[in-house]
């Protein structure tokens, strides 16, 4: 389907479309939810065979192929997700511009699919990293495709598109925080290694996890209609070519001064997402710390899972009712909410255990400090596709973006973060998540001084917008 007008834009296919593509990155964001909850799990239960002579996993994967995982090594495995992520995001999201979304999108679950399955297979260390590379490119495919969708159909329309938008967010927090329950559930039932209609598996539950990304697949290639914002070239754009025009973008005056921030951001969710779980989970590990080695894994994806859904209220709360706020004005107030989501998780961790008097009453003040540091995102994204206005032949290189931004985050928050938790815990986490708040915070404070002017100046007006060659 074409969309060439802005009537268009409302169609009823379009709108179904648009759905399709939230739910369809609602499973989607489920399934790699639950991957990156059990592979923490998984090298806890690695470290454990490695410990353990008659453990059950040494009888499938073999004593050889267990050894113990320190979190400064479980970083560099995560962040080669991220890396992937990185390298690939612009390549695939300048192909969605010459070649349509669709084919993009739909890259996204097979890449996911295939991941689990070799999961489930092995635990050998390159193996490992082969499958986070894979995941990586599930996100890099699909991200930047789906998010230049959104850009190129709500065109016209700043209102529907910080409203999408705000859902697509809604959408992939919501699928994270259902895939850390789904994945603390399977690895509870199926994580152990055992044999499955005859074939060895080192963990049943990745298997099971490649349904939901078969789901999301069917429901993408079924229901997802091609939208077209002007005709797209058929000439090949090589990797060289996307990423020299990719630099270009990235050195414009607007892009370079909003950057730093929002990889500093993502780099905090590098550390949260990716290192937390195993933390949890860890016993015996840093005592007088009460969330390290408390939690079994069902309770530990449980409370991430809460993390994430009390970011996806927030996100909803500022998309519906602060939407014609200056978008730098909420990403200060988020970083504000960073820094007390800090010293909240701080006491917590300080609690002599979860029942003690003082517990609650912190939880209910860090829950409100997520929720004012959940704004940061949408305005973030909305800030991105404003951008696009300027390269509007580009709507997908630019939204790539996103997922330059995420996985570079990632990268960092990952690498740095696995020394950090090494060294001391939880306060680890929270001390280095603090100082890339304060980088984050600094950098707003300038980007939000300096808008009005290079938004008069820095970007070449709609008729003069550049492009990948054609």
């Amino acid at each position: 389907m074409t969309v060439s007008d802005g009537s268009s834009a409302k169609s009823p296919h379009l709108i179904r479309s648009l759905i399709t593509l939230i739910l369809g990155t609602l499973l989607l964001r489920t399934a790699a939810g639950a991957m990156g909850e059990n592979i923490q799990f998984y090298l806890n239960y690695i470290s454990d065979a490695a410990k353990a002579s008659n453990h059950p996993l040494r009888l499938i994967a073999g004593a050889a192929n267990v050894y113990e995982i320190p979190y400064t090594l479980r970083g560099l495995i995560f962040a080669t997700f991220f890396i992937t992520e990185l390298i690939c995001s612009p390549i695939f999201g300048a192909w969605s511009d010459r070649y349509g979304r669709k084919l993009f999108i739909i890259f996204g679950p097979l890449f996911g699919a295939l991941a689990v399955q070799i999961t489930a297979l092995t635990t050998i260390l390159w193996a490992l990293f082969l499958t986070r590379l894979l995941e990586g490119l599930s996100t890099a495919s699909n991200a930047p495709s789906s998010l230049g969708y959104i850009a190129e159909a709500t065109s016209d329309s700043p209102k529907l598109r910080t409203r999408i938008v705000g859902f697509y967010e809604v959408a992939t927090l919501g699928g994270i925080a259902g895939g850390f329950s789904l994945g603390g559930w399977l690895w509870r039932h199926f994580g152990g290694a055992g044999i499955v209609f005859g074939i060895p598996l080192t963990s049943p539950a990745f298997a099971i996890n490649a349904l939901v990304y078969v789901a999301s697949l069917v429901l993408l290639w079924a229901g997802l209609h091609e939208v077209e914002e002007s005709r797209r070239s058929t000439r090949t754009v090589s990797p060289r070519e996307a990423w020299v025009h990719y630099w270009n973008i990235l050195s414009s005056p607007r892009v370079a001064g909003f950057a730093p921030a929002w990889v500093a951001i993502n780099a905090v969710l590098g550390v949260w997402i990716n290192l937390t779980a195993g933390l949890m989970t860890d016993q015996g590990a840093f005592p007088g710390q009460l969330l390290v080695g408390h939690l079994n894994s069902f309770q530990a994806g449980n409370v991430r899972a809460a993390f994430a859904v009390l970011l996806i209220v927030g996100i909803a709360i500022w998309s519906v009712f602060f939407s014609q706020m200056k978008r730098t004005t909420v990403m200060l107030i988020g970083v504000v909410g960073l820094f007390l989501t800090c010293l909240f998780a701080f006491l917590i961790n300080h609690q002599p255990a979860f029942n003690a008097p003082l517990v609650l009453p912190l939880v209910g003040l860090l829950v409100i400090s997520v929720l004012v540091l959940s704004g940061f995102t949408p305005a973030a994204i909305g800030h991105m596709a404003d951008i696009t206005e300027g390269y509007r032949g580009d709507r997908g290189a630019i939204m790539g973006l996103y997922s330059v931004f995420l996985g570079l985050g990632q990268v960092i928050g990952s690498t740095i973060g696995g020394p950090f938790v090494d060294w001391h815990g939880w306060d680890g986490v929270i001390l280095v998540t603090a100082l890339l708040g304060i980088i984050a915070g600094v950098i707003t404070v300038r980007l939000h001084y300096s808008e009005d002017r290079l938004n008069a100046s820095a970007l070449p007006r709609a008729d003069e917008a550049t492009s990948l060659p054609q």
